[in-house]
């Protein structure tokens, strides 16, 4: 699975963090970066979730 995150909208709020924090981190920039590229399939739900969840829409995932 590709996960990204648009460096321009993520303000770092660190909801995804708290998520998966296997996945995803906030970084020292500021804004969230993905850990493992790409993210195992274990993580398929929670990553959906943080997709979801994220309130500046700047995450997105595919196949």
């Amino acid at each position: 699975m590709k996960v990204n995150v648009d460096p321009d909208a993520c303000m770092g709020c660190g909801v995804c963090e708290t998520i998966v924090p296997e996945v995803f981190l906030i970084g020292d920039e500021g804004y969230a970066v993905t850990l493992l590229v790409p993210a195992p399939e274990q993580y398929r739900d929670l990553i959906q979730q943080a997709v979801d969840e994220c309130p500046e829409e700047a995450i997105s995932a595919e196949e």
